[in-house]
């Protein structure tokens, strides 16, 4: 019974990390498209002269979107370094993810 436990709990963490990364950081960077595409709510033709008038974007929704993206391109960053941590300790001796326990 204690193996199946395990495995079971062992599953779960998996498909739980599956999906935040998978999943997760696809969704991010869609929102982060989308808040950047918001248009203040008076954007449009001057309805007394007709004309068009260019108008600056929503500047919350481009902190959000600032944001978002910041968090996309620091997941990317750290899934690199996270796939080359052998090869970054063993040329530069960097321990990046903590040190890796010793062979005796």
């Amino acid at each position: 019974m204690h193996t199946f436990t395990a495995i079971v709990k062992s599953l779960g963490e998996v498909t739980l990390i599956g999906l935040v990364l998978g999943a997760g950081i696809p969704l991010i960077f869609a929102l982060g498209v989308r808040f950047w595409a918001l248009e203040p709510a008076a954007a449009g033709p001057d309805s007394a002269s007709g004309t068009v008038t260019a108008r600056r974007a929503n500047p919350v929704a481009q902190i959000i979107a600032y944001i978002c993206f910041a968090v996309v391109i620091i997941a990317v960053v750290l899934g690199i370094l996270y796939i080359a941590k052998d090869f970054i300790s063993h040329t530069f001796d960097i321990q990046l993810f903590g040190a890796k326990p010793s062979k005796k």
